[in-house]
């Protein structure tokens, strides 16, 4: 199983934070944080977001032992499953910018917002300077699934160039850029920050 944790710090402790976390063993060893985000546009910087995977019980045992941490002020667990998992290996301390962006769709359109997105990735990654994580989603609720997307860029200026809406006016676009725009109607909102990876836990 796999939870999205965002973890809210005290003022200015969030470093701090990342370092105790990156050395945990949550819950003996049963509980792993793949990788954790130190954000840098979008969110307050007293926050860590991780993605942490184990058995149920032992994600409740990992919540419980993060949220007793020196300088943790509130831990918010969201439970996610793998839509797609694909480079969880780079998830490592990277200077690089790792977006976490959530996609609200329209929970009727949810295996069409999935079709317009993983099959387009390989082509998505060799036009791009990008590397897709995964794709995980939360449960439905009130007609809304929300989607989770982390990806890899080198910089911000990579990310914008990535956008199908910068794409050079009059330019032949390709399969991704298509079905990406496609998959907006099946989109009530969405959101995205900017971060980086601090790594994974012990």
């Amino acid at each position: 199983m796999t939870e999205y944790l965002t973890i809210r710090t005290a003022p200015n402790r969030a470093a701090g934070v990342g370092e105790a976390l990156r050395s945990a063993r949550l819950a003996g060893g049963q509980a792993r944080a793949l990788g954790l985000f130190a954000p840098q546009i979008g969110a307050s910087v007293n926050t860590i977001f991780a993605i942490v995977s184990g058995a149920s019980e032992a994600l409740g045992q990992a919540g419980d032992e993060i949220a007793v941490m020196a300088d943790v002020a509130t831990v918010d667990r969201q439970p996610v499953e793998p839509a797609s998992e694909r480079n969880l290996d780079l998830l490592e301390d990277s200077p690089a910018m790792f977006t976490n962006r959530w996609f609200h769709v329209r929970s009727d359109r949810a295996a069409d917002f999935e079709a317009a997105t993983v099959p387009v990735w390989d082509g998505f990654e060799t036009d791009t300077k990008c590397k897709v994580i995964g794709l995980w989603h939360a449960p439905p609720q009130d007609g809304v699934t929300r989607y989770l997307l982390v990806a890899k860029y080198d910089d911000l200026a990579a990310w914008s160039a990535s956008r199908y809406f910068n794409l050079a006016p009059g330019s032949r676009k390709p399969e991704w850029a298509e079905s990406f725009a496609r998959r907006r109607d099946y989109m009530t909102d969405t959101s995205v920050i900017a971060t980086r990876c601090l790594g994974g836990s012990a």
